[in-house]
């Protein structure tokens, strides 16, 4: 079973007990009450119980919210992002400390997050200084003020957020982590530190999404592939990919020559809705594949939705530079292959895994 675990640098303790609701806030107390120094363990109890409660408060990740334009002013989300923070001294009044915030969110177009807090509620004096400068960071906080270009946040908390699984084996798949093609046990025979070069970067463009599809399907054991149709939610679903040890089940989304440029949100359906329809399968790794680059918008897209709290996944991306890796250990990605499948089109299954040797 999959648990939260929250570490607070900034934690507003009326804000959170009013979220947490009086039976939940009674229990911390009596916890903190316990501890040596109660209100010193406050925070950090309250923090405890707020990562308890978040998957029944329904708090939703900024991101998914942002690409699904569905967020409204006096929504509570949660968004983890790279975020500068300023202390704002010339602002000081009795009791007030204010410290700002901005971030970038790229959900197709670019959108800045700020907000402003005290950091009088820091969790402890030696928290303040990880709100200093650029930090990647766990904010839950209402949404105050919304715009095309803007989003305004009233933070209730500012911090570290885990996923954890207990029963998790050793080495195997975390809950929110990304996983890497060379943690596929079937893609273990492939150096993907290996040089790749400009002519197979071309190559690959070459290749039909069909026929890549085939081949990670026949690479990964899978007999199943399904002909894509308007409402699939991924191109391939399979229980037989093993992953950092164990095996796992797997949906993948691939995008192939129809695209032959670096991918971004955009590229993804209207309003990046592949991810969104990607995340609805019962799998427990979440793949996207391109043949060219993916930039950083999509990866903290997919980052987003593998970390909300309702029902957090691990992801992978796989981009054009290891798609041709893959497909270069299949003998698939000779000078010659654009030619030859303009020619005979997407080969039969058994013609995927020829070799020269």
């Amino acid at each position: 079973m999959t648990r939260i675990a929250l570490e607070p640098y900034f934690l507003h303790q009326d804000q959170v007990q009013s979220l947490l609701g009086e039976q939940r806030t009674e229990s911390a107390r009596a916890r903190a009450a316990r501890r040596s120094e109660p209100e010193a363990a406050l925070p950090y109890v309250l923090a405890a119980e707020l990562a308890e409660a978040l998957s029944s408060l329904g708090v939703s990740e900024l991101a998914r919210c942002v690409l699904e334009q569905d967020l409204r002013t006096g929504q509570v989300i949660g968004a983890e992002l790279d975020f500068a923070f300023q202390r704002d001294r010339e602002q000081d009044i009795p009791g007030f400390k204010p410290i700002s915030f901005t971030a970038m969110l790229d959900a197709g177009e670019q959108v800045r997050v700020t907000g402003t807090f005290n950091s009088a509620r820091t969790a402890s004096s030696s928290a303040a200084g990880s709100l200093a400068g650029t930090k990647r960071a766990y904010l839950i906080g209402t949404v105050t003020n919304l715009s095309a270009a803007q989003i305004e946040l009233r933070p209730v908390f500012i911090g570290i957020r885990s996923f954890i699984d207990d029963d998790l084996v050793v080495g195997g798949l975390t809950p929110g982590a990304r996983v890497y093609p060379s943690d596929i046990i079937q893609f273990s025979g492939i150096d993907f530190t290996s040089s790749f070069t400009e002519a197979e970067s071309e190559a690959v463009l070459h290749v039909p999404e069909e026929v890549v599809k085939h081949a990670f399907a026949g690479l990964i054991g899978e007999s199943y592939v399904p002909k894509d149709w308007g409402g699939e939610r991924s191109d391939l679903y399979t229980s037989r990919v093993f992953a950092r040890g164990r095996q796992v089940s797997t949906a993948w989304l691939f995008k192939g020559p129809g695209y032959p440029r670096a991918m971004d949100v955009k590229a993804l359906g209207k309003n990046g809705d592949q991810i969104d329809r990607l995340f609805t399968e019962p799998a427990e790794l979440l793949v996207l594949q391109h043949c060219h680059q993916i930039k950083p918008s999509v990866v903290g897209m997919m980052d987003a939705y593998a970390h909300d709290v309702r029902r957090p996944r691990s992801y992978m991306i796989i981009d054009g530079a290891d798609t041709g890796r893959i497909l270069r250990s299949l003998g698939m990605l000779s000078a010659s292959l654009p030619q030859q499948h303009q020619r005979t089109g997407v080969p039969r299954q058994g013609e995927l895994f020829h070799r020269d040797h």
